[in-house]
């Protein structure tokens, strides 16, 4: 799970979203950085949840509206910050490999 989310949050420098929707990721961020913290499992999947939803904005990119940006530096850095724990996590003992994370097409 923890690798998924390091690939779910490396594909934030594709993105373009307004800068309301840069405010949402940066609460989606603290609330992930706080379930990798406490260990929550559950917590981490509502956060990859809520980057999910964040995700649709981000596809309707091209409609009218709201100045779209790039990832701003404070939200690429509050995620690097959030990638390096999770990263320093899966280097540490072994978890469960997560089905989801499993490449099914070399089967």
């Amino acid at each position: 799970m923890k690798r998924r989310a390091v690939n779910r949050l490396r594909a934030l420098d594709d993105w373009l979203l307004s800068a309301e929707g840069w405010a949402r990721v940066e609460a989606v961020l603290a609330d992930l950085r706080a379930a990798v913290a406490a260990g929550s499992d559950d917590a981490i999947n509502e956060g990859l949840a809520g980057l999910q939803e964040l995700e649709s904005a981000n596809r309707a990119r091209t409609l009218p509206g709201a100045l779209k940006t790039l990832i701003p530096a404070e939200r690429r850095e509050q995620r690097n910050v959030l990638v390096e724990i999770l990263i320093l996590d899966l280097d540490g003992p072994d978890e469960p490999p997560d089905e989801r994370d499993t490449d099914r097409s070399a089967e």
